[in-house]
């Protein structure tokens, strides 16, 4: 995993705010100037990320709403409060496959955080996931050296709880009617990640 960051000067558009590499991916921090890809990477994938997502009306899909959305990504990353990372092949940044992100970040004796994501249809079955969210959570234990991370999953999704057992994640228990998705309440499994050293042998 390779990280790299630019210092906080928004001229300098060619260069990317933070990225992390890992063996086939970047994951970046995009800037407000790249709504259009992330625009295009949610009009191709919304009926199939229905399901799993909260409603959203038409302006939702729009290059400008996507903007004040990676305008605020962008302040809470500079104040270490969440870290959205939208993900792309090595290359091919010019074209969005992916999200992760690690949010209500909590420092001092909880130092925790919750972890979410979603993939674009067409990459489904490649291990992209699984490769970015192993990047994104050893970047959170590394080096913002938080404890736990929680990924929140319903149980009829089957192929995001693969992905986070894959990584290591373990299922601690249920909250029921925990989240409204799709315009209805559905149950959560809380899957957990530990920084300690008998949790991360997945990681590596």
């Amino acid at each position: 995993m390779r990280i790299l960051q630019t210092g906080i000067r928004m001229r300098c558009r060619r260069q990317d705010v933070f990225q992390i590499q890992t063996e086939r991916l970047e994951l970046r921090i995009l800037r407000p100037s790249e709504a259009s890809v992330v625009t295009d990477y949610l009009i191709r994938n919304r009926v199939f990320h229905t399901p799993y997502h909260q409603q959203h009306d038409d302006i939702y899909f729009s290059a400008q709403e996507q903007k004040d959305y990676l305008r605020s990504d962008l302040n809470k990353f500079f104040d270490d409060e969440q870290y959205s990372f939208w993900i792309s092949y090595k290359g091919c940044t010019d074209r969005v496959i992916g999200r992760i992100s690690f949010s209500a970040v909590i420092r001092g004796a909880l130092s925790s955080c919750l972890v979410g994501y979603h993939l674009d249809e067409k990459e489904i079955g490649k291990g992209i996931m699984r490769e970015a969210l192993k990047a994104g959570c050893l970047y959170m234990f590394e080096t913002q050296l938080l404890h736990r991370i929680q990924a929140d999953i319903m149980p009829s999704n089957a192929r995001s709880a693969a992905v986070a057992e894959g990584c290591g994640f373990r299922r601690q228990g249920l909250n029921e009617r925990y989240m409204c998705i799709n315009g209805e309440w559905q149950d959560h499994y809380i899957y957990a990640l530990l920084n300690e050293k008998d949790w991360l042998k997945l990681l590596r």
